[in-house]
């Protein structure tokens, strides 16, 4: 019997900015939205699942979605909801270590960053550019930065 294998390819056509920011995610948005005049609105959280975890991982999302320009705004939280329910192991001297896996952030290979925001639609790189720019005005944000998504190794829990 052949054995055949099915190959998916995702299509990554959005644009990817990494936030540094210490808000609630709530705040954060509320601050985005009055910026930007967008009226992002909570989703049920993210669910990510692997084959390494036996519960899933879940992540806040909000979004909004402008008709007329046919563009969609996310903001997806890097650090997982269910974060509080990480194992405790003592060390040597019988002290709490909060371990910290790769399973409690939506993308691990950038957990300097609490915040994603996706812009899915046509905008031009002048256009990107005044958003990160007013992304960086906003009250306790430190960076904001263009990520290139192809480059990511956990690109795929972008997909949503």
């Amino acid at each position: 019997m052949a054995k055949h294998t099915l190959e998916i390819e995702y299509d990554f056509d959005f644009i990817l900015v990494g936030i540094s920011s210490h808000e609630k995610d709530y705040r954060f948005c509320w601050r985005l939205n009055n910026a930007f005049k967008l009226n992002l609105v909570k989703q049920e959280p993210l669910e990510i699942k692997n084959k390494k975890q036996k519960t899933p991982s879940f992540f806040s999302f909000y979004l909004f979605r402008d008709k007329e320009m046919f563009t969609d705004y996310v903001v997806l939280a890097n650090t997982s909801e269910n974060k509080e329910l990480i194992t405790k192991e003592t060390n040597l001297f019988g002290e709490l270590n909060n371990t910290e896996s790769d399973t409690d952030f939506l993308l691990p290979e950038l957990k300097q960053f609490n915040y994603f925001y996706i812009i899915k639609g046509d905008l031009s790189d002048d256009e990107v550019e005044n958003s990160i720019s007013k992304i960086k005005e906003i009250e306790n944000v430190q960076t904001a930065i263009r990520i290139d998504v192809k480059s990511l190794r956990s690109k795929q829990n972008l997909v949503f």
